[in-house]
């Protein structure tokens, strides 16, 4: 049996999901922070449960998960999910007509009740920069490792 969890394609959608709600351009960094504080929401206040469950180990998936958030990306990309947008501080990347109309078709719980964290999730951490947010998640995961959160 084939492990779709913690996978490009699992990744995939949600990336699709949150440029689809946010719809602004997006940096890679930004993007896998949302994904981040969406699946596990209640340990940010945007959620009154974590979509992926409680683990002591959660905080260490957002090491890992940058890489799978750029895996991802390259393939919607390729695929014209979405579009990149080149800055003067690297790619922002948007949903396109085709990601759009795939997002339509997603209607279940799980996907239904991202959205609502993402957009939860977006208007809390809407005034941080990248990497005030990427200090704020792990801000949040030593107060885990300390024992100060749960």
């Amino acid at each position: 049996m084939n492990n779709i969890f913690n996978t490009s394609f699992e990744v995939s959608l949600r990336i699709l999901i949150i440029l689809n709600t946010v719809q602004t351009r997006l940096s890679i960094d930004r993007i896998t922070a949302l994904d981040f504080i969406a699946i596990y929401g209640k340990d940010f206040g945007v959620s009154e449960y974590n979509l992926h469950g409680d683990n002591d180990y959660r905080f260490s998936e957002y090491t890992s998960k940058r890489e799978i958030v750029s895996k991802a990306i390259k393939e919607l990309v390729l695929r014209g999910y979405i579009t990149p947008h080149c800055n003067k501080s690297g790619f922002n990347y948007s949903i396109s007509k085709e990601g759009v109309t795939f997002c339509e078709s997603l209607n279940d719980k799980y996907a239904e009740d991202f959205i609502e964290i993402v957009k939860k999730a977006n208007v809390l951490f809407l005034d941080y920069s990248d990497r005030k947010l990427t200090h704020c998640i792990n801000k949040y995961a030593i107060a885990m490792l300390r024992g100060e959160k749960s």
